[in-house]
């Protein structure tokens, strides 16, 4: 079977509203992003190869950087694929920096074109110290990739990275915590010689095939996914006549007092990535409004409605507007500040839910939610508010800043005006502004006032 019949089979099989909208599987992929990453995680592990035209189309839509991570991952997922690993690929595609910096370094030395990276002297060396710094849990499969790569020799003569590789401790290098990231490693570069390592403990599950354990498809999902249909499309009822009521609205009051609260809102969290979700609760809240408050504040569903929460599992914006709307609040200020996570998209958009749903500002909330160039600003100014580096694989201020500045197409230019105002009013704990300190910091970073 060629790359074309396998692509037409997974669209009919698994996204067929695509065919209705008469949008190709990435176009539906981009319309959606942030939140469609998980449907093109199926599709991947169903053996969907990235084509051409849906590169040229990422790379037309996308901001630079988020282009080559889909476009990088999407390529070495089909790899896994043909490898008889597919269920490794949500790993792959939702891990954290320490393994998507590790392959683009490996990507960078063994492909001989640092691209990955806007280092623009002493390059190899450069990306050598980034990752001996930023990647030491995968540095084995670095120094591998540097010696493969015939760049040891260079990288091993510069005293900056001499200083980093003699303090590593090599019992911790070959300590692994994460058995399916070396698993993925060794699957994707073959090639590179690494030692032996120890785990150091079983391999627990990703937080996102935690949540997922946690909703199921139930005869009720089903149910409560028909009645809504029939709602938003001002449609009569067919079928489910042993349900009480006339119409879609009479008969999901008849579940909702029919069923265990608890087992009714699991199957509305199962849901709770369509609309479908934001129609049963925009009802319930109508005519249950304590009730469902109540019982989404129950220890077993507040978990599992957390769970969902943090890992993007539940993410409808309507949804997450009407949720916020009946008071629920995911982490108080003071807790997202000492927690310290606003580290990935979700959590940052449960944390404007949480500081900009009762504002008194013009913000639309919806448009936040829906918008990952608005995101992208938020994460930013957030960022400089609290001087570190997240949302980035860039190894500090001057990278990160000079890479959007000096793109005029970069999204996050639309929002310069902000971002200018964050460097103003945003200080150091000595008193300085945040633009003062990172000029005198990082000399050459593009911060002046326009």
């Amino acid at each position: 079977m060629d790359n074309s019949t396998n692509n037409k089979n997974i669209f009919q099989s698994e996204l067929p509203c695509e065919k209705k909208n008469g949008h190709s599987i990435i176009q539906e992929f981009i319309n959606n992003y942030p939140y469609g990453v998980q449907d093109l995680i199926k599709l991947l592990e169903c053996g969907y190869q990235i084509t051409y035209e849906d590169r040229k189309i990422m790379k037309e839509q996308f901001p630079t950087d988020t282009y080559k991570y889909y476009a990088t991952f999407s390529r070495l997922a089909f790899k896994l694929y043909q490898e008889g690993q597919a269920e490794l690929i949500t790993t792959l595609i939702t891990s954290g920096a320490d393994l998507s910096g590790t392959i683009y370094t490996i990507e960078a030395l063994l492909s001989n074109k640092p691209e990955y990276f806007s280092f623009q002297t002493n390059v190899w060396v450069c990306i050598a110290n980034n990752a001996i710094t930023h990647y030491k849990n995968h540095w084995i499969f670095c120094e591998a990739a540097l010696k493969q790569s015939g760049k040891w020799e260079e990288v091993y003569k510069a005293e900056s990275f001499l200083r980093k590789h003699n303090k590593l401790d090599k019992n911790e290098i070959i300590a692994w915590k994460k058995p399916k990231e070396y698993k993925i490693l060794k699957l994707l570069y073959p090639q590179l010689q690494v030692p032996a390592v120890r785990f150091l403990e079983d391999e627990q599950p990703a937080p996102y095939q935690t949540a997922i354990s946690l909703f199921h498809k139930t005869e009720l999902s089903d149910m409560l996914e028909t009645l809504s249909m029939s709602i938003e499309k001002e449609r009569p009822v067919w079928g489910y006549h042993h349900i009480a009521g006339a119409t879609a609205e009479e008969k999901i009051n008849t579940l909702w007092h029919t069923f265990p609260h608890e087992e009714f809102l699991e199957a509305l969290f199962y849901l709770a990535d369509h609309k479908h979700s934001s129609s049963i609760l925009n009802l319930l809240i109508k005519e249950e409004a304590n009730e469902i408050r109540d019982a989404i504040h129950a220890p077993n569903t507040l978990h599992k409605l957390q769970t969902g929460l943090e890992v993007g599992r539940i993410y409808h914006p309507e949804f997450l507007l009407l949720l916020w709307e009946l008071g629920y609040r995911h982490k108080k200020t003071e807790d997202w500040q000492k927690d310290n996570s606003l580290t990935n998209t979700t959590k940052m958009r449960l944390y404007c839910l949480d500081k900009l749903f009762d504002n008194t500002l013009n913000i639309d909330l919806k448009e936040i939610l829906t918008s990952s160039s608005i995101i992208q600003a938020v994460c930013l100014i957030e960022d400089i508010r609290n001087n570190r580096i997240t949302f980035t694989n860039h190894p500090n201020w001057k990278s990160r800043i000079n890479s959007i500045r000096s793109a005029s197409n970069h999204p996050l230019n639309n929002y310069w005006g902000y971002i200018d105002m964050a460097l103003d009013n945003f200080h150091t704990k000595k008193g300085q502004s945040m633009r003062t300190y990172l000029c005198q910091k990082e000399p050459g970073i593009k911060l002046d006032n326009p």
